[in-house]
Order: structure tokens, then C-alpha cells, then sequence
């Protein structure tokens, strides 16, 4: 981990410190380009004279310096700047001779020199490096005029001028001191940022771990669950099965028992008939891994399987749809037996006569649907139980509506809610998203365990 951590923050300074000196050197070359241009009209507006180094000369110098610079700097960018910065002040100095004097104001150009090396390099000790090579050039060259070796004019006496070649010396000194401790505290802040920005990236990566971890943890937490709704559910089909087997075995073994008499076939169909229903519900429950999401109007299936309900003349339907309900994404298949089961549960709830009010409502980002009968509503006790797998406290049926509505409802990504109060009647709220939140292949996994 402590590797790993040396390299991302040197990757992660390298590429801002990068990033940031090449912006800084973009904008010194132009700079510099901008002051050699503005030299060059000045220069083919002053009278031409003789002279040592031709002022165009110096200025050609310059510019080609510049540009071997941009070239140079990103092989060898400390190396090409430092080199840059000496070359610019062997420049200063040539412009001495190029007027044929000790022309004072040109000493000045070494001032911003001396502040570059620091401004595009932010490294502690480089600026002092490149002020300490313009001293000694600068240095030099006062010392060889103080000792008049110079074929070069004076304007002013040598002590004026060896004064101020001291002050230019004293402002390259303090500017230098400044600008290192800028450098250090910007550095410092800089390894600041490059570390938070590692602590950053680190915590990205363990939240991700994690929460792949966590992903793990649920689907096998869910495959755990299957498993044990799957034992809980096999003794329950176990049980409810016998009930019909051993109903037909009594009907057998009677003494007058005769296949032949219709009341004896009809108890037994009647048996078998249960079997077949408990059976097509399992059946139902298990297919539900396969879904094929595509657009669904809800309005439309609501009203289908309305019209394909069976109610008692005592029973009656209040339908509530909004005139405009969009679609969502969804498998038909599994809404028509959302709808079905959800239906049938509120019919048999109020038995021969009762109300029941379905309503589709738009909710943020999806739809509602909200059931509700004034049926004698479900024990407290028991809600909670009301979505287990053969549960029910119906005198009919085998409690796997509500099962494969709860497995529809979660396959979907939405939710399914109950209320219920003995006496008053049962109101069942489904909330669905516009677009599943789950992957197909993910649902298809986790339903094949």
C-alpha cells in the first residue's frame, strides 16, 4: 500500500507540475516575443550607426534563442530553462555594446530575468541558481568597466556607475530571497494538494472496493434467502399438496366408493383441480427470472384485466387514470400478473359485495397504483406475513399472489406497500420506476441463485 501510494503521488504531481510550468513557459516566451518584437521596429527606426553587435542582431539572437527554448523544454525542462535565463543575460549584457556605452536602463532587463527562474520553475534552490549566474555575468561585467577594459562610453563617472551596479547586484539578491521563500511555501502547498489529491484517489478506491464488496454481500445474502425460501416453500407445497392427495385417497378408499358415480369424480376432479392451481402459481412464481423489458401502458393493462375479472353483481370497481400517463420501461408478461393477482386479492377480499378503488397515480420519476377494497381487512398480526410464499388466510387459494406481486414489484426496482385495518378494508400502494433499476442479467442471476 505505501508503494502504491509513492507512485500515485508522484504520477499525480508530475502531471499538475507538468500541466502548470508549460502554462507558465507558453506565457514567458510570448512575453519575451512581444518585448523583441516592439525592439525591432525601435531598432529600424533608429538612425543606423556602427557598432559592435548590430542591435538586429541581438534581437535574431534572442528571438532564435526563444525558440530553441520551446523546443527544448519538454526533454529537458530545468536544464533548457536555466540555459535560457543565462542566454537571455549574456543578451543584456551584448546590449552594451550594441549602443557603444554603459547604457544603465538595459541592466535593468536583469531584474525580471532574475524573478523567471523561480515563476517557471517552482523549485526551491533553482532561481537561486539562475540569479547567482546572472551576478557573476553581471558582476563581471562591471568589474572589466570599473577597471576600464571595455572599448565602451561612460555617462557617468566610474562611481556612479559602480554604485548602481551595486544596487541592481542588492535588488537581484532580495528579489531572489522572495522569490525562494514563494517557491518553498508554494511547494509545500503543492505537496499539500498532490496528498489530499492521493488521499482522494485512495478513498475513491476503497469506496469502490467496498462497495463491490458490499454488492457481494448482498447477492449472496439474497442467494441465501433464496435458498431458504426455497426449503420454506418445499414444505409448505409439500403440505398443501397433501391436503387434495389425501382428500382423492378418502374418496378411494370408501366402501361404496365407485369411480363411476359422478359425485365421487367430482370430488376428485375437484382435488385435482386444487393441485393444478397450487401448481400453475409455482409455476408462475419460478418463471419470473426471465424478463424482457419494453414499453408499457399501464392504463391499457389495468383495463384488460378488468374486463377479464369475474365479479360477483354485488361487487363494484372504481377506476381512477389520469388522461395523460406516460409509459414505463417493463416486462408486460409480469405487470398483467402484478395487476391480476393484485385484483383477484382485492375482489376476494370483499367476498359477495364491497367497493374497490384502483387508482394510477404519476410519482417522481415513475407511477403509483394504488388498490384499495372495504373488505374486512387483515389481522396487525399477520401483515407482516402477508408476501411469504404460501401464506394466506384465505378460505381459498394458496398465498402466492401476493409473493409474485412482491417479486414483480422488486424485479422492476420499485416498492409495494400495505395498509390494512380490521373492519375497514385493505389498500395495497405500488410504486414503479420509469426505467427499471436493475440489470436484466443481474435479475436473471440472482432468480437462478
Amino acid at each position: 500500500m505505501a508503494a502504491e501510494t509513492d507512485e500515485l503521488t508522484g504520477r499525480a504531481r508530475f502531471l499538475d507540475e507538468q500541466h502548470v510550468v508549460r502554462y507558465r513557459v507558453r506565457v514567458y516566451i510570448l512575453v519575451r516575443l512581444i518585448v523583441d518584437i516592439v525592439g525591432v521596429m525601435i531598432a529600424l527606426e533608429m538612425p543606423q550607426r556602427t557598432a559592435l553587435i548590430p542591435l538586429w542582431a541581438i534581437l535574431a539572437l534572442d528571438i532564435a534563442g526563444l525558440l530553441l527554448y520551446g523546443l527544448a523544454f519538454g526533454r529537458r525542462p530545468q536544464l533548457s530553462t536555466y540555459l535560457q535565463l543565462v542566454w537571455a543575460g549574456l543578451l543584456v549584457i551584448a546590449l552594451n555594446y550594441s549602443l557603444g556605452q554603459v547604457a544603465i536602463m538595459t541592466w535593468l532587463f536583469l531584474v525580471p530575468l532574475g524573478l523567471a527562474g523561480g515563476l517557471i520553475v517552482a523549485r526551491p534552490g533553482f532561481n537561486s541558481l539562475v540569479s547567482l549566474s546572472l551576478l557573476v555575468i553581471f558582476g563581471s561585467f562591471a568589474a572589466a568597466v570599473y577597471l576600464q577594459r571595455l572599448p565602451l562610453e561612460l555617462g557617468l563617472p566610474i562611481e556612479q556607475v559602480l554604485s548602481l551596479a551595486l544596487a541592481v547586484g542588492v535588488i537581484l539578491i532580495v528579489l531572489n530571497a522572495l522569490v525562494e521563500t514563494l517557491v518553498v511555501h508554494l511547494f509545500q502547498t503543492q505537496e499539500i494538494l498532490v496528498q489530499t489529491q492521493v488521499q482522494l484517489i485512495q478513498t475513491q478506491s476503497e469506496l469502490a472496493q467496498r462497495d463491490s464488496l458490499l454488492y457481494d454481500v448482498q447477492r449472496e445474502t439474497r442467494r441465501i434467502e433464496q435458498l431458504s425460501a426455497i426449503g420454506q416453500i418445499a414444505r409448505q407445497v409439500s403440505k398443501a399438496l397433501r391436503a387434495p392427495l389425501i382428500a382423492i385417497q378418502r374418496q378411494l378408499n370408501r366402501p361404496d366408493a365407485d369411480l363411476n358415480q359422478p359425485e365421487v369424480r367430482a370430488a376428485i376432479q375437484a382435488e385435482l383441480v386444487k393441485a393444478e392451481e397450487l401448481l400453475g402459481g409455482l409455476e408462475q412464481f419460478a418463471g419470473l427470472g426471465d424478463i424482457q423489458p419494453q414499453n408499457v401502458n399501464l392504463d391499457d393493462l389495468l383495463i384488460n384485466e378488468q374486463a377479464a375479472l369475474h365479479l360477483p353483481p354485488g361487487v363494484t370497481i372504481h377506476l381512477h387514470i389520469p388522461p395523460i400517463l406516460q409509459p414505463i420501461q417493463a416486462d408486460p408478461d409480469h405487470i398483467r400478473l402484478l395487476l391480476r393477482h393484485l385484483l383477484r386479492n382485492a375482489v376476494e377480499a370483499v367476498g359477495e359485495r364491497g367497493d374497490i378503488w384502483v387508482a394510477l397515480e404519476p410519482a417522481p420519476e415513475g407511477v403509483r397504483i394504488v388498490i384499495r377494497d372495504n373488505g374486512p381487512g387483515i389481522p396487525a398480526d399477520q401483515i407482516p406475513r402477508v408476501f411469504e410464499p404460501l401464506f394466506t388466510t384465505k378460505a381459498r387459494g394458496f398465498g402466492l399472489g401476493l409473493a409474485i406481486c412482491l417479486q414483480v414489484v422488486r424485479m422492476q426496482g420499485g416498492r409495494i406497500q400495505v395498509e390494512s385495518k380490521e373492519g375497514e378494508g385493505t389498500t395495497f400502494t405500488v410504486y414503479l420506476p420509469r426505467v427499471p433499476r436493475h440489470l436484466p442479467e443481474e435479475l436473471a442471476q440472482d432468480m437462478a441463485g
